[in-house]
């Protein structure tokens, strides 16, 4: 699960510290979208997820998942970091059962998404993701007699 990884971020660099924006984008995020058609081995290479997706498009599709399971504005936007426009940030505050609330919804979806994969696409996945997200995905798997 996300609230066991070993570091305070889920996404980190080689060493669990944070990502610097002048390689997320290069080591991270577009090998995770375009995949690697490149790679020389036709056996390793990685296809496309969704070629061209940007990062802001991954913020904005969270979002749309917060409203769609009915998270509270102020706690979609505590999420990605905005601020609500005038007094809703003054009178309107993120509770800690929001916050558990913003988990609980997106766990739901990771597994829901993990359960939905092949066992082809299982594969891929433990090998691309940090390891101990990589456990979510086989025991998922071995859970569901995959």
């Amino acid at each position: 699960m996300i609230d066991e990884c070993p570091y305070r971020r889920v996404f980190t660099g080689a060493r669990g510290g944070a990502l610097r924006r002048s390689n997320f984008s290069r080591r991270f995020w577009r090998p995770a979208w375009d995949g690697d058609p490149d790679n020389p081995d036709p056996e390793a290479r990685t296809p496309a997820v969704l070629a061209g997706f940007t990062f802001h498009e991954g913020r904005h599709t969270q979002r749309t998942w917060l409203a769609d399971d009915l998270i509270p504005d102020v706690a979609r936007a505590a999420r990605l970091g905005h601020k609500l426009p005038g007094m809703a940030d003054v009178y309107e505050h993120v509770t800690p059962e929001m916050q558990q609330r913003v988990l609980d919804a997106l766990q739901a979806r990771w597994e829901s998404s993990v359960a939905q994969l092949t066992a082809d696409e299982r594969r891929h996945l433990v090998r691309v993701v940090p390891p101990d997200l990589a456990a979510t995905i086989t025991e998922g798997a071995r859970a569901e007699g995959v």
